[in-house]
């Protein structure tokens, strides 16, 4: 289910592998190359739970938002199983449930909202920012992380530094690309919706558990817009504005090159 044209698949494609195990159920393989701290990164989990929606065959439209809730940790080797369902089918909208499961246990699970785009008035009232293009920029030093930051190209703008003070912002501009320019298109742009490091660690000195509780992401770019990045570079803008009694907020949009609003995001993490 991954490329029926015969080309060779990106190693993202490669790491979200689904077959059919049934009705309205996929197998599926957790991957080391986009693993976070302790387990799979957040990003990978979310492309992984939309892929699933979009391989039904009965789905119609495309993705306009996705709320997930990310409940448990996976293991690296035990299959991964994805079920889903049409919570409700309409004329120009679409629900689904997207559930991932691990050992009898569901480990996340998904509302995916498809819509069907048409031809209305059009504005865009968030303004792109002004910053240097990625061109400008050297490419960061490579140095051990996290696996999934290698699979991606990322680009810095100076702005707030982790790990450095106690206050003061946390917003951070990246250009930020596959490591392998593939095509952008909505599961990639959900991954990418992900790609910010926790806000906490631009706020603390001290380096903070931290685990993404809930995800949702507006996918604002139709797929003529998102064919048009092709592999480009996206801007990728974070900031928080609250950290209390164990959870933050961070908001994140992601823009193309030309200053296009492709996508939003909220997330709601939890921290120690």
């Amino acid at each position: 289910m991954d490329d029926l044209s015969g080309a060779p698949l990106a190693d993202f494609d490669a790491a979200l592998p689904l077959s059919p195990l049934g009705p309205r159920a996929w197998a599926s393989q957790a991957d080391k190359r986009y693993w976070n701290a302790i387990g799979p990164w957040g990003g990978w989990t979310a492309a992984l739970l939309l892929k699933a929606v979009l391989a039904e065959a009965d789905h119609n439209g495309t993705p306009v938002a996705m709320t997930i809730n990310l409940m448990g940790g996976l293991d690296e080797t035990a299959p991964l199983a994805l079920m889903t369902r049409p919570a409700r089918q309409g004329r120009s909208m679409e629900f689904w449930t997207s559930e991932l499961i691990q050992n009898d246990a569901s480990a996340a699970m998904a509302m995916v909202t498809l819509g069907h785009r048409r031809d209305t008035l059009t504005a865009h009232e968030a303004e792109f920012p002004q910053v240097a293009p990625p061109e400008s920029l050297n490419p960061p030093e490579r140095r051990a992380g996290l696996a999934f930051g290698a699979m991606f190209e990322s680009r810095y703008l100076p702005g707030a530094i982790p790990f450095q003070s106690e206050g003061g912002s946390t917003e951070t501009f990246t250009w930020v690309r596959d490591a392998q320019a593939r095509p952008l298109d909505y599961p990639l742009l959900a991954a990418l919706a992900d790609v910010f490091a926790p806000r906490v660690f631009y706020r603390s000195a001290e380096r903070r558990p931290v685990s993404t509780v809930s995800m949702t992401v507006y996918f604002h770019a139709t797929p003529q817009e998102l064919a048009a990045v092709g592999g480009d570079f996206v801007l990728a803008q974070a900031r928080a504005r609250r950290f209390e009694a164990g959870f933050f907020d961070q908001a994140g949009t992601l823009w193309s090159r030309d200053g296009l609003l492709l996508a939003t995001t909220e997330q709601l993490c939890w921290f120690k």
